[in-house]
């Protein structure tokens, strides 16, 4: 390794070796490869401002002027500055800094050993194993993520660190269900393989949510099952498939019910009386051969669904999308039934499952497969 140091006269050299000499071992351990020797260009800046004009004098114009550390690959370096011996409340501490530079190492030494991955990707593993979300996930979906709307997944894979909310919360998250779920060699797999990456990522983000939430019995829905329906803030689209948008579509009714029929997006102040719409498509799917019937009215009335001469599992997944109530929403006149005529984003994604609701169908003539 090579050292280029602002201020010569610092020993700060020898705190950032001592970093990557006693940690280097856990990565090279996690990702499951023998240690290899390590030849970075090290860059000491005497402060956060030298760093960020250092590396534009270097030719990577493009950073921010918050950036506190960082590696390139271009030049397989690691760039870090010294913090201050006394630092302010709002500056970086010498120890606080530690785990910054033990981060980059992450990156560094991960680039070196399998090359770019997606950034969503290399940022979910360097957090995985910094330390940063040490209180847990369980604190981490309760004190953030479950108080905020979900970003749409292509955003997280295609716009990584430029929206306000924190992405690096969402590719951990991401990340930690993938090594939950895979187990830890399969994910080093998934790493190198680029198809095997792409066959588990649709709708990642959406099932790590949901998967956490379940293992740590966090109650995501009360808030939407307790809503006045007459006067409702949320609004709720149901389908079988992981969406990040919801879009406007023909529809059409075997009864000639007006209200039934326009392109748009169809959505519910209820969200129990939006079940049926994550189930239906599936469970027909699943009985394509039997003369199947299925009755849903537009009302909050039970049962919210009728049934008849059907296959029906109780492990049938679906998804309720959860929308604000606003401008864009139009109420039918004679029924709960709402009808957006513009693409939408949805605030939430809730994964439900057939056997949690059935109890509110009426199904006879049924096959349970």
């Amino acid at each position: 390794m090579k050292y280029y140091i602002e201020n010569n006269k610092s020993n700060y050299k020898d705190e950032v070796d001592k970093i990557i000499t006693d940690r280097q071992d856990e990565i090279f351990s996690f990702f499951n490869s023998p240690k290899v020797d390590l030849d970075f260009n090290i860059y000491i800046y005497d402060s956060i401002e030298s760093l960020v004009s250092g590396l534009k004098k270097r030719g990577f114009s493009k950073d921010p002027d918050y950036m506190c550390a960082c590696f390139k690959d271009e030049d397989n370096s690691l760039n870090f500055f010294e913090p201050k011996d006394n630092p302010s409340d709002s500056e970086w501490s010498k120890e606080e800094y530690k785990n910054v530079i033990f981060h980059e190492l992450i990156h560094a030494i991960q680039f070196n050993l399998f090359a770019t991955i997606p950034e969503w990707l290399n940022e979910g593993i360097a957090k995985y194993l910094d330390g940063t979300y040490s209180k847990g996930i369980k604190w981490l979906l309760e004190n953030y993520i479950n108080k905020n709307s979900i970003p749409r997944q292509s955003e997280i894979e295609n716009e990584f660190g430029i929206h306000d909310y924190d992405s690096y919360a969402f590719a951990f998250i991401m990340v930690s269900y993938l090594i939950e779920s895979l187990g830890k060699d399969n994910f080093i797999e998934l790493i190198k393989d680029s198809n095997k990456l792409n066959s588990v990522k649709d709708g990642l983000l959406i099932k790590s949510i949901n998967y956490y939430n379940r293992k740590y019995n966090i109650d995501t829905i009360s808030k939407y099952l307790n809503q006045d329906i007459n006067n409702p803030k949320y609004l709720f689209h149901g389908s079988p498939k992981i969406l990040e948008t919801i879009k406007p579509h023909k529809s059409h009714d075997s009864n000639n019910n007006l209200d039934n029929i326009a392109n748009a997006v169809f959505l519910f102040p209820s969200f129990l009386k939006t079940t049926p719409y994550a189930f239906k498509d599936t469970i027909k799917k699943m009985s394509e051969n039997l003369d199947w019937n299925f009755e849903i009215t537009n009302n909050d009335e039970f049962p919210l669904m009728y049934m008849e001469n059907v296959n029906i599992s109780d492990d049938i997944i679906g998804y309720i999308y959860v929308f604000l109530n606003d401008n864009d929403t139009i109420k039918d006149s004679n029924n709960y039934q709402y009808k957006c005529f513009k693409e939408i984003v949805p605030i939430d994604v809730i994964e439900v499952k057939f056997s949690d609701y059935k109890k509110y169908y009426s199904i006879d003539n049924v096959k349970r497969i």
